[in-house]
């Protein structure tokens, strides 16, 4: 089947886990926590940990139980510095630039949260369409509405997609929906289709997949 779209999560896919930016989102997450729930430390860890058991996202968890408000959370969490924690990847632009179907970011944070790291990076323009958990009125990937809402928009089959993530869950949902899958990151990989241990190495699976155009690679 040939391929139409590529669907990129955004958060220790596109970047590497190991800069750190994602920890820094987390310990924001810790704190929203404890000022808006007065909860000490070790209590708003625990609360954190149930919820991303129980719901996914600990966003989701709070909305059940305390009606806050989802665009306050996500504005607080995302309020960090990624000066000299995301810098740009030319070699990653240059993939881009090569691959000539539809690209996507398909994303639990928010789209300012995106443009903001796409755009470190050197690669926002390659990125017309952005797909955040609002978009997905606040039913997070894996959920299979949230998969649904974006093949509709792009038009899509599922089973003309790729879907590139770090967590298996989602790739799992998305293998499941018929899309072809890749993790990224350096555990097992789960049932994913292809592995890689960061995005750059993608580039293999897409010369396999006739997804790439010829290019010096530079």
């Amino acid at each position: 089947m040939i391929k139409k779209c590529i669907l990129f999560d955004l958060d220790n896919t596109l970047y590497p886990r190991e800069c750190g930016l994602f920890r820094l989102i987390e310990g924001r997450i810790i704190e929203y926590l404890r000022l808006k729930l007065g909860l000490a430390l070790g209590e708003a860890v625990a609360l954190r940990q149930r919820y991303l058991k129980e719901y996914g996202l600990t966003l989701i968890g709070l909305m059940n139980h305390y009606k806050i408000d989802p665009q306050d959370y996500l504005d607080f969490v995302h309020d960090i510095s990624i000066d000299g924690v995301i810098s740009e990847d030319r070699r990653l632009a240059q993939l881009m630039t090569r691959i000539p179907v539809a690209k996507a970011i398909f994303t639990n944070g928010t789209q300012q949260h995106a443009r903001r790291i796409l755009r470190s990076l050197g690669i926002e323009p390659f990125f017309p369409y952005i797909f955040d958990i609002a978009f997905m009125d606040y039913k997070p990937k894996p959920h299979p509405s949230s998969f649904q809402k974006v093949l509709d928009y792009m038009d899509v089959r599922a089973k003309e997609c790729l879907m590139v993530d770090d967590h298996l869950p989602t790739l799992s949902a998305a293998k499941r929906l018929g899309m072809t899958t890749i993790y990224v990151g350096r555990g097992e990989g789960g049932g994913a289709d292809y592995k890689i241990r960061e995005i750059k190495d993608i580039e293999g699976i897409l010369k396999d997949l006739q997804l790439l155009n010829i290019g010096d690679g530079r």
